[in-house]
């Protein structure tokens, strides 16, 4: 599977910022339809998507976003992040100030605690869900199209990291932190 099918996988799932689990439902039922190997490649893709996002700057435009963010939380949100499709995706990673275009304050947390691919994976091989055997066979898989995979990569720093939200954020900040921002 190529980036552009993935991409395309996302976007024939609808995405909705505000509803990102019945989003997953489409896009495991779809994925469910292919052959367990696209499967996993989907998952490799997904995986190295949420590492590229893997950014402090995006982290702390996640915090702004959901009021804080710890690493699961942040987790949550690259998945989230990745459901949005790749035009919102590739503009948050370049800046994450674009999401203000995106996001809603009055919505509360965007997170998706999700895994299409592994849901999809087990629809599609009729294994059960509890099966850690099936599970890890799935996990084999995906890792050995990601070689070098095993965890987070390194945090990327933002350069920026010192100046206030303000200043790196504008457009969130007045959307999250009102007239705290003129203080």
């Amino acid at each position: 599977m190529t980036e552009d099918e993935f991409w395309g996988h996302i976007a024939a799932s609808e995405p909705d910022p505000l509803d990102p689990e019945a989003q997953v439902d489409r896009l495991a039922a779809r994925l469910a339809k292919l052959a367990p190997d696209e499967i996993v490649d989907f998952q490799a893709h997904w995986e190295r998507l949420s590492d590229r996002a893997y950014r402090r700057d995006l982290w702390d435009a996640a915090g702004l976003i959901n009021g804080m963010c710890s690493d699961d939380g942040f987790q949550y949100f690259r998945w989230w992040l990745s459901l949005q499709g790749r035009a919102v995706y590739e503009a948050a990673v370049a800046d994450p100030d674009t999401l203000a275009g995106v996001v809603d304050p009055e919505v509360g947390e965007y997170e998706a605690e999700v895994g299409p691919g592994v849901d999809a994976w087990f629809l599609a091989t009729g294994t059960a869900d509890d099966d850690d055997a099936g599970f890890e066979a799935f996990r084999r898989a995906v890792d050995a199209r990601n070689p070098g995979h095993d965890g987070p990569p390194e945090l990327v720093p933002d350069p920026r990291g010192d100046e206030d939200e303000n200043t790196r954020f504008p457009r969130l900040a007045a959307l999250y932190l009102g007239d705290e921002s003129e203080d």
